[in-house]
């Protein structure tokens, strides 16, 4: 998969070290996650299942509701892929320091950590889209960053809306700690990694409810950690934290609604600097009785075995160039399994992303003649005539007919249903009520991804529902992570809000290019 670059340019310096060769690769998968482990049987299972309690553990904490097993279709559950060292993990991303990151992608989110670790020194470098963790080289737990990511994933997955950058770090940071024993999870435990930030740096707490001006250089990881677990366990403090967020998402500014909603900013800047030098409060909390994971386990085949490295590196994102020094590894493991699934599939997206979009296609063709019911295969080919309608407008047609190839084996695919609905505003006609639906219908299934949720503003916005548009921009609006794409919305927003609606319209409108 081609990465997405805004101010990122940073070469990874080598693959994933051969992780594919030497390890003994095993699947696993339950209710909400897949894994992808190259430590063993029991290290797959172990995993899959603590990654099951901590979604549980959350659902209990935030009130979302606990799921029926086997009510996650594939296509909504995160892919977790465990193998090498942390260099392994640092060289898919590009910076040093990163012992996991996450990457939300409707229908194909995915993560990686280490199987094991050791000390590297950091180095300079941008994480572009993906999310991730930077710890401090001490008490690293790779485990932490995972669910710390995770969080990330989950409120954007149960309840989008706005947050402000304190919360979305506090509160991923109260589930990088989440312990579990025996029967029950303890969360509020304090990060070891943040310590250092907690003890150094005095809360101010009006600064915390500023606009963010400078993410790298306010301690919203380690301050967030504070004022959530604070506003959680102090008794005086009750529910304060949902009449701020409710206003906030109202629309209301955001000191405005701190004020609101907490009183006395300097009073509640006196009782966090005195909490950071107490002990945490925190809370027990067992598991419902009979609530063990169900886990599926098998052994890779061999030929899944062999496309591992090709394939890890396709799921964290490559670029043109890195996908061309790809090419030679593809077409030999292809040789080697001419026939195989997972290999073709492989195969496919590597000459994609090198820019060779008909051997791409052919391959994609090749997959999904060995496996009809391919929802890779058939979303790759559907992705591939969007392309090429680019050049011969008649391509359009036959990708959404594939589109709705795709929808008819998985109906809870959020690309294809997306997809159908981009062929109609490509094609300049008005998309009919089934498209706007089907629209509708990915973001529900993936509020968390970006391009879908400007696909619904836009659409919103030519409906004339200019105040839902802009309700279903705020997550973005509020991004503390800014790349210029989301400095750029800001201000045609405000130019939108203030009567000056065409910049925006355009901007969000589905073009064949992809988005900077």
């Amino acid at each position: 998969m081609i990465k997405h670059l805004f101010a990122l340019a940073v070469a990874i310096a080598a693959p994933a070290a051969n992780a594919a060769d030497t390890s003994d690769w095993w699947f696993a998968e339950s209710d909400h996650f897949r894994v992808y482990s190259a430590g063993g049987e029991q290290t797959a299972q172990d995993l899959a299942t603590r990654l099951e309690m901590l979604d549980m553990a959350m659902r209990i904490y935030t009130g979302v509701a606990l799921d029926q097993g086997g009510s996650t279709p594939d296509v909504a559950k995160p892919t977790l892929f465990q193998f090498g060292t942390n260099d392994d993990i640092a060289n898919l991303i590009g910076v040093d320091g990163v012992y996991g990151f996450f990457i939300p992608r409707a229908g194909n989110s995915v993560a990686f950590m280490p199987l094991t670790t050791e000390e590297r020194r950091r180095r300079g470098g941008s994480p572009g889209t993906r999310h991730y963790t930077e710890f401090n080289a001490n008490n690293i737990d790779p485990l932490a960053v995972i669910q710390h990511e995770y969080t990330h994933y989950f409120m954007f997955q149960h309840a989008p809306a706005a947050y402000p950058a304190w919360y979305r770090e506090g509160l991923a940071e109260v589930f990088g700690m989440l312990r579990i024993e025996d029967n029950r999870f303890f969360v509020g435990d304090p990060p070891p990694h943040r310590m250092n930030e907690i003890a150094v740096y005095k809360v101010d707490a009006e600064e915390m409810f500023r606009p963010v001006r400078n993410y790298v250089n306010y301690p919203h990881y380690g301050h967030g950690w504070l004022l959530t677990n604070y506003l959680a366990f102090e008794p005086s403090r009750a529910n304060q934290l949902a009449v701020f967020l409710k206003a906030l998402n109202s629309g209301t500014d955001s000191l405005v609604a701190a004020r609101e909603a907490f009183g006395d900013l300097d009073q509640l800047s006196k009782e966090l600097n005195a909490y950071r030098k107490e002990r945490s409060r925190g809370l027990a909390v067992p598991f419902p009785a009979d609530t063990q994971p169900v886990i599926e386990l098998r052994k890779l085949s061999a030929a899944e075995a062999a496309r591992m490295d090709l394939y890890i590196q396709s799921q964290a994102g490559v670029t043109k160039e890195q996908a061309t020094r790809q090419l030679s590894e593809a077409n030999a493991v292809l040789q080697q399994y001419p026939d195989r699934l997972a290999t073709l599939l492989a195969a496919a997206e590597v000459h994609t992303d090198a820019g060779r979009l008909q051997e791409g296609y052919d391959l994609y063709k090749k997959a999904v003649a060995t496996d009809p019911k391919s929802v890779a295969g058939n979303l790759g080919l559907a992705r591939l005539e969007l392309q090429f309608a680019e050049e011969d407008p008649a391509w359009l047609q036959t990708a959404r007919r594939s589109f709705l190839r795709v929808n008819e084996i998985e109906n809870e695919e959020p690309n294809a249903l997306a997809g159908y609905y981009r062929t109609f505003v490509l094609a300049g006609a008005t998309p009919p009520e089934d498209a706007v639906i089907a629209l509708e219908g990915a973001f529900v299934r993936a509020p968390f991804d970006e391009d879908i949720r400007e696909t619904l503003a836009y659409q919103l916005i030519t409906e004339n529902r200019d105040d839902e548009a802009l309700v279903v921009l705020g997550p973005i609006l509020n991004s503390p992570h800014s790349n210029k794409r989301v400095r750029e919305l800001r201000e045609l927003t405000t130019k939108f809000s203030s009567g000056e609606r065409e910049p925006l319209i355009a901007k969000l409108k589905p073009s064949f290019s992809e988005k900077d």
